[in-house]
């Protein structure tokens, strides 16, 4: 079972998500310039959004390369000496790299500051894991085993491998997934896909030539204390995601609850969750527009971007937002013509923005809280999967 989600959201002059140049992020697609918002800065956005937060207390990971360092924090916690516990966090830098060092490469530790241990690959892992790694080595520190030795003792003498830790019962880790070049972490198959978000309209850069003037600059001095330029747009995005549920249920180990609940949360964050680009200079704070939320039982999932190959543009009668939401009604439509909706359960679509729907009139609902209702009572996982 499949559950996908299409939001049409159009932004105030903003800059959510920035490239290497300080501009925001653009694509080329249908053979016009797109803005884009990159799909890693989405799903950032929603791990750290608070409602995904708190929904899913007690169920999240860290996406940190600071795994020795929290391991030597709760050692000292179980009153490891401090000394001792630095070793140990030394000696762990290595945990989340596989690969052997190339000639002339520095040592991790060779690249952080003092007492701060970090791993040469950043890495999701759960606090089980941190805690796992520390009871380990904590039970050899009680043999009298040195500091050095105990990290050496945790490793697995014919393959070399840390402690198998626990699998992750994490929430985001079991959406997102985990990769990693160390066999010391277990690889985790992402739940979910998220697209990046592309403008339904062409798209033209803005750029804001701003100055700032010091307060305490004598009279007598003119000019000011700092200029700059920040680029910029204006764009109604189209966003695209899809959660595989019994996925999802296998990576949190069978656990249904957690699934609908790692969904509804999802679905909550998705809509809340604005990237924080400049927000504090352009305050785009804009919600979507128009929520379509599709549950499959069977049948390949469908990205509805191709209704916006060719940019849309509004009208005298019509706004850029209503233009966008009828053409992704009418390309739904299209495509359901040709191959059908066998094994879609339910299609709600919830509107801020009223729009003229053809293939979607019968499924509106009022509010995004009937939407997740409708959704959530429509996700019926497979017995024995």
């Amino acid at each position: 079972m499949k559950v996908e989600l299409h939001l049409i959201q159009n932004f105030a002059p903003s800059c959510l998500n920035r490239d290497d140049t300080n501009t925001p992020k653009d694509c080329e697609f249908g053979g016009h310039r797109r803005a884009r918002i990159s799909s890693q800065c989405i799903k950032r956005a929603i791990r750290w959004d608070g409602t995904f937060q708190e929904r899913l207390e007690g169920y999240l990971s860290s996406r940190s390369l600071r795994f020795p360092n929290q391991v030597a924090e709760v050692l000292k916690k179980m009153g490891v000496e401090q000394d001792s516990a630095n070793i140990i966090g030394k000696n762990l830098q290595d945990i989340a790299k596989s690969e052997k060092k190339e000639q002339g490469e520095k040592k991790a530790e060779d690249n952080y500051e003092l007492d701060i241990f970090k791993t040469p690959q950043i890495v999701f892992y759960t606090p089980d894991e941190v805690r796992a790694c520390a009871e380990s080595i904590k039970s050899l520190l009680d043999k009298n085993v040195k500091p050095q030795d105990a990290v050496k003792e945790i490793r697995n003498k014919k393959s070399g491998r840390f402690v198998h830790f626990p699998t992750p019962r994490s929430a985001d880790i079991a959406l997102f997934g985990r990769m990693v070049t160390s066999d010391n972490f277990k690889h985790v198959d992402a739940a979910c896909q998220v697209a990046h978000a592309i403008s339904t309209n062409k798209v033209l850069m803005d750029m804001d030539f701003y100055t700032a003037i010091d307060d305490l600059q004598p009279e007598a001095e003119t000019g000011a204390g700092m200029m700059g330029v920040t680029g910029f747009n204006s764009s109604c995005f189209y966003r695209y995601s899809l959660i595989d549920m019994e996925q999802l249920k296998k990576n949190l180990g069978g656990d249904e609850e957690l699934a609908r609940k790692t969904l509804e949360a999802f679905l909550h964050a998705s809509v809340a969750a604005i990237p924080t680009g400049k927000q504090n200079s352009m305050a785009a704070q804009n919600p979507p527009d128009a929520i379509f939320a599709v549950v499959r039982q069977d049948g390949a999932p469908m990205s509805l971007a191709n209704a916006f190959a060719t940019p849309v543009k509004p009208a005298r009668d019509k706004s850029l937002v209503q233009a966008s939401i009828e053409a992704m009604d009418s390309y739904w439509g299209k495509l359901t013509k040709v191959y059908g909706e066998d094994g879609v359960n339910v299609r709600p679509i919830c509107l801020v923005e009223e729009a003229e729907l053809d293939s979607l009139k019968n499924q509106k609902v009022s509010s995004f809280e009937e939407l997740v209702r409708k959704i959530a009572d429509a996700t019926v996982f497979e017995e024995g999967k």
